[in-house]
């Protein structure tokens, strides 16, 4: 990033195109994760399911596991709080 800011006067759209591409972090950890959600939605026997069906179930879906991710989070913090109180 600082070597096109560098030259940023001598390519002046090239620098910006690469600031502004350079800037996109990567990571493909939430792409995979809904590739494997509708993956698993859609499959032979469900294969005519239309694509707005697909993306309805895959937010439910990715909804579902966000709100089963808290109530574990909540769970366990609930239950070091009761083991700290006995001790």
């Amino acid at each position: 990033m600082d070597y096109w800011r560098l030259v940023s006067t001598r390519f002046p759209v090239l620098s910006l195109m690469a600031r502004r591409f350079l800037a996109i972090p990567a990571t493909s950890a939430p792409v995979k994760r809904v590739f494997s959600i509708s993956g698993n939605i859609v499959s032979k026997s469900r294969n005519r399911i239309a694509s707005e069906t697909v993306k309805r179930m895959v937010l439910l879906k990715s909804w579902n596991i966000k709100e089963l991710q808290e109530l574990e989070e909540n769970f366990r913090n609930s239950a070091i709080i009761k083991e700290g109180q006995e001790n």
